[in-house]
């Protein structure tokens, strides 16, 4: 089991879209230990996401918990495999913590706009951080040279999609994630979409262009798509089971099916104290499966990342299905054509993530 822990609601930043609400909420350590034996249940491997608002203001109680599930391994189950991620604005990352993650085996996703910095990721005065986080990412790719670069997008800054990753990339990053603002009150236009497009096109360039040079580049939005077509259907019932797999648990305790409803009573499976109500996880499991709208008749629905939730699925959200797919399986074909080593090395062999973790813990 995967456990989502939001460690806080309070954040140093003050994100254009962010979409969650701050305030002052903490997760105590009672709770923290809870989630730690809850995830120990019935399983052999456990994982523990640190999430905010902003987890390093809350890094005492990340060391606490990493420290507690290595004792309770010990204690009680000494086969049992732990593994820790965590998401961060960078904002107070430093060579403490790093050589703690690195020791704890403590995975970074580092969130950074690139040239789109200054745009939407300000402080709460409204000022930028671009030079703030500057040494920021030498300094973490010098202990996690394959830590992951993670962006948003929204229609203020869509035009340098394409230069955001680029500039990930150029900084050292291989691995690299890429998301849209869906938020409800985002104003996307079909203008906004040919944008898009224009930069998922650049960016399928640069995919093949350093695939064919042999350079090691993951780019989620992409490889999912192409992943979505090697899976066929099997894609879309791991996509939901993926989702039923990592619930997310809000600081006072109360589990929820998926941190997008965290503190949404219809969403709340249980708490780390009596466990999940797996009849209820079931229900919602099962309900999220129910194809609504034009989802049924849709030709990428096995393949749409959204669909498996019909839950606040929004128009931009099924857009930009629509719009990438084909751009994902023009580079999938134009590789796979060129009977690209490295390509079908990557999405055909299934011992390649193994091989390409040996690789990264070496190099790192």
């Amino acid at each position: 089991m995967q456990l989502s822990l939001h460690l806080t609601n309070k954040c140093n930043l003050n994100c254009k879209y962010c979409f969650v609400e701050h305030g002052t909420e903490r997760m105590t350590k009672e709770v923290a230990f809870a989630a730690v034996k809850l995830g120990m249940k019935n399983t052999n491997t456990s994982g523990l996401l640190f999430y905010g608002g902003e987890p390093l203001l809350e890094r005492q109680l990340i060391y606490d918990t990493v420290d507690y599930a290595k004792r309770t391994k010990k204690k009680k189950d000494a086969g049992h495999t732990f593994f820790y991620k965590m998401t961060t604005n960078g904002m107070l990352l430093d060579e403490e913590f790093l050589k703690f993650s690195k020791e704890a085996n403590l995975t970074i996703g580092f969130s950074h706009d690139g040239p789109a910095q200054d745009d939407c990721r300000l402080l709460p005065d409204g000022s930028g951080t671009y030079t703030m986080l500057k040494d920021k990412i030498p300094l973490l790719l010098k202990y996690q040279p394959y830590a992951v670069g993670m962006s948003v997008v929204d229609p203020t800054t869509v035009h340098k999609m394409a230069a955001i990753v680029e500039f990930l990339y150029e900084k050292g990053f291989k691995y690299i994630t890429l998301s849209l603002n869906y938020s409800t009150d985002a104003p996307w236009t079909n203008q906004h979409l040919s944008i898009i497009e224009s930069e998922y096109k650049k960016l399928a360039e640069m995919y093949i262009r350093l695939t064919r040079a042999e350079e090691k580049f993951y780019f989620s939005p992409f490889d999912m798509k192409i992943l979505s077509h090697l899976k066929g259907e099997k894609y879309h019932v791991d996509r939901r089971l993926m989702a039923k797999n990592q619930p997310s648990v809000a600081p006072n305790g109360k589990i929820y099916a998926s941190s997008k409803f965290l503190g949404n009573s219809m969403f709340e499976i249980g708490d780390v104290f009596s466990g999940i109500d797996a009849e209820k996880e079931q229900k919602l499991f099962e309900e999220g499966a129910i194809l609504t709208g034009l989802c049924p008749e849709c030709a990428l629905k096995y393949r749409c990342n959204y669909a498996y939730d019909s839950w606040g699925l929004s128009p931009m959200q099924c857009a930009h299905e629509q719009l990438i797919t084909p751009i994902a399986d023009y580079v999938a074909e134009t590789l796979y054509k060129e009977r690209n080593a490295l390509f079908i090395h990557k999405h055909y062999n299934e011992m390649y993530p193994f091989v390409s973790l040996v690789e990264d813990t070496s190099l790192g």
